[in-house]
């Protein structure tokens, strides 16, 4: 008789944060938003919907790439939340961009 035992990780796979052991809190799945910049964060995505656990309203993505820092690009936009620490003074939530397409440009 042989008995097997394996583990599985179904959440989701972190690729930022690591070094600062933050988890993730939320999953967002194609919410609509817009590319902003604020002098003291740099480039941000403010999501058109409030969410929950998200206490600045803004997001502050470690991966947004160069080709996507065009302020007021309207965005559709999947990624990951993650937590910040009481005693840290942000200027928007950490989080991390998995799936991210622009909206062409219209009047």
């Amino acid at each position: 008789m042989f008995l097997f035992f394996s583990c599985s990780d179904d959440g989701p796979t972190a690729g930022c944060f690591q070094d600062e052991g933050r988890r993730i809190v939320s999953t967002l799945n194609d919410i609509n938003g817009i590319i902003i910049f604020k002098e003291d964060c740099g480039y941000l995505v403010d999501p058109d919907l409030q969410l929950d656990k998200n206490p600045t309203g803004v997001l502050l993505p470690c991966n947004l790439d160069t080709e996507y820092r065009i302020v007021q690009s309207r965005i559709l936009f999947s990624g990951f939340i993650y937590e910040s620490f009481e005693n840290e003074d942000i200027c928007a939530d950490f989080f991390e961009i998995t799936e991210i397409e622009v909206f062409p440009y219209s009047e």
